[in-house]
């Protein structure tokens, strides 16, 4: 995803957990305009990212796409609202879709 994005001229961060993907966030001078977020990770899962996220008034506004290869019916609910939720095996051209919204 990270190079298939910067390929296309966008700006990609990266972290490999929810903790050092926060403690990232914090430490922008600019913000990202969304943020792809797992919703299984390891030290903070997506699902406390968003708890965390929620409560920073900095970071809270941003846009969420969450990724996840769980089907379940109340992920909205659960992962306080996205922006969109999107089911893995994500296809390049619905990732792009997605992005080229925000």
């Amino acid at each position: 995803m990270e190079l298939l994005l910067s390929s296309k001229g966008h700006q990609v961060y990266t972290a490999v957990n929810g903790l050092a993907a926060f403690n990232l966030l914090q430490d922008l001078t600019i913000l990202p305009d969304l943020i792809l977020l797992d919703a299984q990770m390891p030290v903070m899962d997506g699902y406390q990212f968003r708890i965390e996220q929620r409560k920073n008034l900095r970071l809270r506004d941003i846009p969420v796409f969450i990724m996840s290869g769980d089907d379940d019916i109340l992920m909205y609910q659960k992962m306080d609202y996205p922006q969109h939720v999107l089911l893995k095996p994500i296809s390049i051209q619905t990732l792009l879709d997605c992005v080229a919204l925000q």
